[in-house]
């Protein structure tokens, strides 16, 4: 996502004869940062129980990759700018892959006196890392290296493999984590990570961005980590029970949470070579298709780790069958992302955008039909919603992608595409973690309820209420990584009820909450995702994007996730 590309070694007007095998390289890059996007969803049960994990933990596994992804993207691009785009591409392959490794390492070895689970997350957040680095460095890579026509046929080729890509994660993490072990699709990043880099040094040409500014806003990438890493650690963490959302811990984070964010916003308004210049935000159509890039993140790519707990862990999918089944939520995008696109400047992006979004939130309502039936053909239900939320993201996404650089000069393009990136994957680790804890809150609610409404026969009252208090504690500490199983997997805690009379009336309260607070949480998915419709309707406007002549060199801007 940088700008202005120079070429170092090769003269815009001749064709580098490797130009291809370029690709390829940027391809397989694109291909793994993208695919540990989806492909870890599957693997979560099985970490789950293979680690004895908590919910949180599953939680972090996931939103460490996107955290560090987010954070990261728009300064590495300026790196790559200054210092050289082939030379940081490669160090993030490099990262990725190391990443790669210890994370799959994890489930056997321990670094720096880190827990298993501990060990996975931060290698999740290097991983995450190798990723920032690379993903907005290969469009820089493919702009330098292609031009006219050909310039073209790269993008489309890199869309291609970020629809590829999300379509088949799940599949290929469900077969992998069921053939061979949860590892193995972490284990498969290190040798196309090293391929890729041997192929990086021979194919691709050195560039730069010669009127980038020579220097790197600090300021702005530690304020904005330290914000967002506060927000999500609070939401997470904020139904702990020895914490509380209105414990001193969980107020201080949510105060630097608002510190950093405000001092980040005055600070990069001030600043004269920002990392995100805020008055990007000025136009209405960025403004627009940034919160419809934050929504449907938030509101539907996030509900891909509650989705993969409940056919796994409650419906007792296998990983590769629960993966089979999410088909048509991701595959769906490689149909209706090119139709899109080919028909998004004869329509506007608008129509695109706000259709695009209002089928995504009618798809995740429909996903709201799910009930405490635990046969494996209870996920029927759930097909209408990922056929018209597959769809709908599949229309989306393209127009995101052409008005957020086509609604600023041609040297604010890769801050701009940098930004809409950023809103992307903010919106997946937001989502995750806001969801998740109102998952918690509310089946917490729930099982006190329940549970404390329950009769002990032949106890005392005052005993029998310490019973009840005892069951709501255990279930409540338990999680609700344990309650998506239905109890059928009983934590060791309580073995001891399996025999009582009390245990099926347990049995089905648990069951009744879990589901019903994973229905309120696809409520809010809706929700977000209106948001984001009316966002389009009102804020995109044609009048706000240059001329496609003008813009001509990113018209064929490619598709991202």
């Amino acid at each position: 996502m940088a700008s202005t590309d120079t070429a170092a070694a090769t003269p815009a007007t001749t064709a580098d004869p490797r130009r291809w095998w370029a690709l390829i390289t940027v391809s397989l890059g694109l291909f793994m940062a993208l695919l540990d996007v989806t492909i870890v969803n599957v693997a979560l049960p099985t970490i789950g129980d293979d680690l004895n994990t908590s919910f949180a933990d599953l939680q972090w596994v996931i939103s460490a990759y996107t955290l560090a992804l987010a954070v990261f993207l728009v300064t590495a691009g300026r790196l790559g700018d200054l210092f050289g785009r082939k030379r940081l591409f490669v160090v993030g392959l490099g990262v990725f892959a190391l990443g790669s490794m210890l994370c799959a390492l994890s489930g056997d070895f321990t670094f720096f006196n880190l827990t298993h689970i501990q060990t996975l997350i931060a290698a999740r957040a290097l991983q995450g890392l190798g990723g920032a680095i690379m993903l907005p460095l290969s469009l820089a890579i493919l702009s330098s290296t292609f031009h006219g026509r050909e310039r073209g046929i790269a993008f489309g080729v890199y869309g291609g493999v970020t629809g590829l890509a999300t379509a088949i994660g799940p599949v290929l993490g469900g077969l992998l984590v069921e053939k061979v072990n949860w590892q193995s699709i972490f284990w498969i990043n290190v040798p196309i990570g090293i391929i890729a880099i041997a192929l990086c040094f021979w194919s691709v040409q050195e560039s730069y961005d010669t009127t980038a500014p020579r220097s790197i806003d600090v300021f702005g990438l530690v304020t904005l980590s330290a914000a967002l890493f506060c927000l999500v650690l609070a939401l997470i963490q904020g139904n702990d029970a020895d914490k509380g959302w209105t414990s001193p811990y969980i107020l201080t984070l949510f105060g630097i949470t608002v510190v950093g964010l405000v001092a980040f916003i005055v600070g990069e308004s001030l600043l004269k070579n920002p990392m995100v210049d805020p008055r990007l935000f000025k136009n209405a159509s960025f403004t627009g298709v940034a919160i419809v890039a934050f929504t449907l993140s938030a509101g539907l790519y996030s509900l891909f780790f509650f989705l993969t707990l409940y056919l796994q862990n409650y419906l007792g999918f296998s990983p590769l069958q629960a993966g089979l089944r999410a088909l048509p939520l991701s595959g769906l995008v490689l149909l209706t992302a090119p139709l899109a696109g080919a028909q998004m400047h004869r329509f506007g992006p608008k129509v695109f955008l706000v259709l695009g979004m209002a089928l995504a939130a009618g798809g995740v309502l429909l996903m709201t039909r799910i009930t405490t039936d635990l046969s494996q053909t209870a996920w029927l239900v759930l097909l209408p919603g990922f056929i018209l939320a597959g769809l709908g993201s599949g229309m989306v996404n393209p127009p995101i992608a052409d008005v957020a650089v086509s609604t600023v000069s041609r040297d604010r393009a890769g801050m701009a595409s940098g930004v809409n990136s950023v809103c992307r994957q903010l919106g997946t680790a937001f989502g995750i973690a806001f969801f998740g804890a109102v998952l918690t809150s509310r089946y917490n609610g729930r099982v006190s309820d329940g549970v404390k409404a329950l009769t002990v026969p032949g106890v005392p009252e005052g005993q029998a209420k310490a019973i009840l208090d005892g069951i709501v504690t255990g279930l409540q500490n338990a999680g609700t990584f344990a309650a998506s199983t239905g109890l059928r997997n009983l934590p060791p805690q309580f073995q001891q009820f399996a025999n009582s009379p009390l245990f099926p009336q347990i049995q089905h309260i648990v069951q009744s909450a879990y589901i019903a607070s994973t229905v309120e949480v696809f409520q809010l998915g809706a929700i977000l995702l209106v948001i984001g419709a009316l966002a389009a309707l009102l804020l995109v406007k044609r009048s706000d994007m240059r001329p496609a002549t003008e813009g001509a060199e990113y018209e064929a801007a490619p598709v991202e996730f």
